[in-house]
């Protein structure tokens, strides 16, 4: 399964940042993105289940 870290804005739209292999991967770099630069009231970041099928096509 892949595992993708997102930020979500506050108007609801959301941005791949990373893909990861293994979740807690992906957990530790949303708990270091927040370490660093803090909680922001405006966004968030996290960790949501992507498309493997997706991830993997060609243009």
């Amino acid at each position: 399964m892949i595992w993708e870290v997102c930020i979500r804005y506050s108007n609801g739209k959301e941005k791949v940042l990373r893909a990861y292999r293994n979740r807690e991967k992906a957990l530790r770099c949303v708990d270091a993105i927040y370490h660093t630069w803090g909680y922001p009231l405006h966004l968030a970041y996290i960790v949501r289940a992507g498309d493997a099928e997706q991830m993997f096509q060609t243009a």
